[in-house]
């Protein structure tokens, strides 16, 4: 199951790429590394401090502008580097303060989907991996392996919406229908749609081991236990009730008012009852903090024991830092 590694070997390489095709390598002079796959957005986001040391003939921050290449790779057992990010470098700033650091932020090329906006329409009986494969292919973006979830949908049109949202829309279609929860991911320059939980390496987190901390929090909040959905209103103004979807009412009555519009109502009701679904118990968050491990991964599956928590867990999203050698997981239980 569980692969032994020695977390101690571990070692990170940083290349950046000058515009003439040389490459720099950074790992050297970088202070902080840092990298991060949240759970709502489809990029990966590479943070890194440098310090800007004399370089060529100027300084480290004149050669590294905005656009540029930027990679990271890691080596933790004999089957050499292994490709950890490819991006380019989104902000960058100097600080006249601090030693003169250099902070860049950088994504890789699927942020570009989630900073821009199209309309795309699909007839009826195209199925998951061909509307998410259009998608791709109109905005430029290799598609390497596609094994995440799939059906034949209906009519299909998104108006005026980020490119990333329609691939996770169009994956949340196929979730309702199969169960199973599609994962966007970059690796080595192009993008790979899978099935939650594929991994085929599980790593095993076990407590006074390699498992730091872990907390489980329920909260309400958010919750949604009512929905009202409303139509026109009455000769007094005030909206007429047209139905009323209940959820788990036991935790009290947290109401929700929809406007029905020009929706069906059975349609409107049919949103009404995702809602509920999606946000009608306690939200639970499970973290685990641990030794740092690059190639942890969003949508993995891995197993962990603490005094109160066993069993397997997917990886929600993911924090890792090389500098400090920590990284922090939200999980869920693998169902």
């Amino acid at each position: 199951m569980a692969k032994t590694v020695d977390l101690t070997k571990i070692t990170y390489y940083v290349t950046a790429v000058h515009p003439d095709g040389r490459l720099m390598h950074l790992e050297g002079v970088a202070e902080n590394i840092a990298w991060e796959e949240n759970e709502s957005e489809v990029a990966t986001r590479l943070n890194l401090t440098l310090r800007d040391i004399p370089f060529e003939d100027s300084r480290l921050s004149k050669k590294l502008a905005l656009c540029t290449a930027v990679y990271l790779y890691a080596k933790w057992d004999d089957s050499g580097k292994q490709e950890i990010f490819r991006g380019t470098i989104w902000e960058w700033e100097h600080s006249q303060t601090n030693d003169d650091a250099i902070v860049v932020t950088c994504y890789d090329l699927l942020y570009y989907l989630q900073k821009s906006q199209d309309s795309m329409y699909w007839p009826k009986g195209r199925n998951t991996s061909d509307i998410c494969k259009d998608i791709l292919e109109a905005w430029g973006v290799p598609l390497s392996e596609y094994s995440g979830p799939s059906i034949t949908h209906e009519k299909t049109l998104y108006k005026n919406k980020a490119i990333s949202a329609m691939l996770t829309e169009t994956l949340d279609a196929a979730k309702k229908k199969t169960g199973e929860v599609g994962i966007i991911r970059a690796v080595e320059g192009e993008c790979q749609i899978l099935t939650r939980g594929e991994n085929s390496e599980v790593w095993d987190f076990t407590a006074d081991t390699n498992l730091v901390s872990a907390s489980d929090k329920y909260t309400m909040a958010d919750l949604v236990t009512r929905v009202i959905l409303v139509g026109k209103d009455d000769k007094n103004g005030r909206p007429k009730v047209e139905a009323t979807v209940d959820g788990k009412t036991e935790y009290g009555i947290l109401q929700t008012v929809k406007s029905i519009g020009s929706t069906k109502l059975a349609d409107a009701k049919k949103e009404a009852e995702e809602l509920i679904e999606e946000k009608g118990k306690p939200k639970r968050t499970i973290t685990f903090v641990a030794p740092e491990f690059p190639a942890v991964r969003k949508g993995d599956v891995i197993h962990a024991k603490t005094n109160k928590l066993i069993g397997y867990f997917y990886v929600k999203g993911v924090s890792h830092n090389a500098t400090s050698k920590s990284m922090q997981m939200e999980v869920e239980p693998y169902e």
